[in-house]
């Protein structure tokens, strides 16, 4: 009699067992995975922002000086005044109400920086001035001969065979965008990366506009400014105002003429900084963030309903500011309002060896201008602070080339103090005490 030969295989139930021992093993390998694939991006992001800063300082060992976060045209008029910023087109492009259809934002930090991109061609094609029938005329971003939708949509690009400022704007530059930016669109302008604007959005007028953030989307820019009195309501002198401002940022906006209208004006609000001036350090003095809120729209309430890309100036899509909230020490501020650091304010003020305590809401968990809060919003523009697609915290280049990961809970005292490239400069009633880099440095 032959013996009964055993089945060779596996029961269900041990198959049932090895299937959900693989599950347990794919379940606890998944989170590693994404974890690594998120550091991948992060780690490109910083690439990319790296190539960016170091372009800008090309910039500044050729020309002395950073370039300006965006330069806007002006119209050579007897309404113009060199000496009166209150005369300038550059507040109306993010209030909503541009006012001058002759004129035009012309272009962002980005296109200075092209040839040291690799992207000298598009540089060499770009326009900044053309001569019509009305005489001459600065020329914007949006301008071409086909599309350019907005102010100075006609002057159109005249040199036959040479593409417009608006087809080269509208052009894809990957290193401007960063993988986890998802508001990005495919093959248009997109930006990741904002300058360092300081305080302000606008440091000319008497009184620099800040901005109120918000919780949500919606309304239109004039409901979210605040005016700062860094150095009073009503100072004796505007360069007292604006020299305090240029201790609190790195990036400004600035007007041009068009050619041979007044070259040789010089127009008095317009600010450069310099290595010499960051007296706190380059290596703690930031010169660019994430923005994910910047880049390619088709028109937001806060480009005054104009397309946007990589080339616009206005500063919501240029730079971006710490919070308003340390001229409040923490309060409510209300749309519109006008806030007043100076006039005795103990808030800013240190005493003793420690800082004045309304700079720690320059970064305050739970307000709407903490860090990364932006990841909340939706609509370009709405948001000029820091804010990228990275969980915990944003990548930020400082001005001596290095990028760094900075948490989204870093003390609002010390970002204040890497955003400010002269807070041991500024008045008493603001002056900040020396930084250790270990409060920031990973």
């Amino acid at each position: 009699m032959k013996s009964r030969r055993r089945r060779r295989g596996f029961t269900l139930i041990e198959l049932l067992v090895v299937i959900s021992i693989i599950g347990i093993l794919v379940g606890l390998l998944l989170p590693a995975v994404n974890s690594a694939r998120e550091a991948g991006r992060r780690t490109q992001c910083a690439s990319n922002m790296r190539n960016n800063a170091l372009a800008i300082l090309q910039y500044v060992n050729t020309k002395n000086q950073f370039p300006a976060a965006g330069t806007f045209g002006e119209v050579a008029s007897t309404n113009f005044d060199p000496t009166n910023p209150g005369t300038s087109v550059i507040p109306s492009y993010f209030t909503a109400s541009p006012t001058a259809p002759t004129t035009a934002p012309m272009y962002s930090w980005v296109v200075p920086i092209l040839p040291y991109l690799d992207n000298q061609d598009l540089y060499n094609q770009w326009s900044m001035y053309a001569t019509t029938s009305n005489g001459p005329t600065t020329v914007g971003y949006l301008d071409g001969f086909n599309g350019g939708a907005g102010v100075g949509a006609t002057v159109a690009n005249l040199t036959i065979g040479q593409a417009s400022n608006y087809k080269i704007s509208n052009t894809a530059i990957g290193v401007l965008r960063c993988p986890d930016d998802v508001t990005a669109q495919p093959n248009q302008g997109n930006l990741s990366y904002a300058v360092n604007g300081g305080f302000t959005l606008w440091h000319a007028p008497a009184v620099p506009i800040g901005w109120a953030s918000s919780q949500t989307d919606g309304g239109v820019p004039a409901t979210g400014a605040v005016f700062i009195g860094w150095a009073g309501s009503s100072p004796s002198s505007p360069a007292l105002t604006w020299g305090i401002c240029q201790k609190l940022g790195v990036f400004f906006l600035e007007s041009v003429l068009p050619q041979g209208t007044g070259t040789n004006v010089r127009i008095s609000w317009n600010l450069r900084s310099t290595l010499n001036s960051m007296v706190d350090g380059a290596s703690s003095t930031v010169m660019m963030s994430e923005n994910t809120l910047t880049g390619a729209s088709t028109g937001t309430p806060y480009s005054a309903t104009l397309e946007t890309n990589w080339a616009s100036p206005m500063p919501q899509f240029s730079m971006f500011i710490g919070s308003s909230w340390v001229c409040s020490g923490g309060t409510t501020v209300a749309a519109g309002a006008s806030l007043n650091c100076t006039g005795g304010q103990s808030m800013l003020q240190p005493t003793g060896d420690n800082d004045g305590p309304a700079w720690s809401f320059a970064n305050k968990v739970g307000t709407f201008s903490n860090i990364n809060y932006g990841q909340n919003l939706t609509l370009e523009g709405s948001f000029p602070f820091t804010n990228s697609g990275h969980p915990g915290g944003t990548n930020m280049a400082f001005c001596d080339g290095a990028v760094r990961f900075i948490t989204n809970t870093i003390d609002g005292t010390v970002y204040s103090k890497i955003l400010t490239p002269a807070g041991s400069r500024l008045p008493l009633y603001a002056k900040q005490m020396p930084l250790s880099q270990d409060a920031f440095a990973q």
